[in-house]
């Protein structure tokens, strides 16, 4: 199914946005760690609104960009870019909510980060993404994003790499 026109991507404000894109994260968050666990017996701590909320402006100006996804008005997905160093943008936080899936969200909040890190000058454009999320690497991969070793500046810790996939591309 296509984008439809009550499909609205924007910026997500601050305050008035928050609380749907914690949830939104933490969804993300809750259903990775699960999946996690269930495929690869790693157990990470659970996803902690608090803690999303407390780091949201790390993807927002002038450290990044924070993009909220609606659909016939209500939040649907989510996707930041925070800067790694002033040629470096990192992609993080994508996600659809499954309700909403089929409808090219993802390649859409994707694509808008990416002209977001062409419009800053970035080279380089970065991302990370767990091995069980075949649809994603497909839409990276889609975008001329190919593999690479872990980078400086992710949030993966050493002791789980193993089981993400870490994706680079030039602009």
């Amino acid at each position: 199914m296509a984008m439809s026109e009550s499909t609205v991507i924007r910026d997500a404000q601050p305050g008035a946005d928050d609380d749907a894109v914690v949830l939104l994260m933490t969804d993300y968050m809750t259903w990775a760690h699960e999946r996690l666990a269930n495929e690869f017996g790693v157990h990470e701590p659970p996803a902690d609104p608090a803690e999303i909320r407390h780091h949201l402006d790390d993807y927002r100006p002038p450290k990044g960009r924070l993009l909220l996804a609606e659909c016939e008005g209500k939040p649907a997905g989510v996707g930041a870019l925070r800067m790694l160093s002033d040629e470096i943008a990192e992609i993080k936080r994508m996600y659809v909510a499954p309700d909403w899936r089929d409808r090219h969200l993802g390649s859409a909040i994707l694509d808008r980060l990416l002209e977001e890190a062409r419009s800053r000058r970035s080279r380089i454009v970065r991302l990370d993404t767990c091995r069980f999320m075949t649809d994603a690497h497909r839409l990276y991969r889609s975008r001329a994003f190919a593999e690479r070793p872990p980078y400086e500046g992710t949030e993966i810790p050493t002791r789980i790499q193993q089981y993400w996939i870490f994706f680079e591309r030039m602009l």
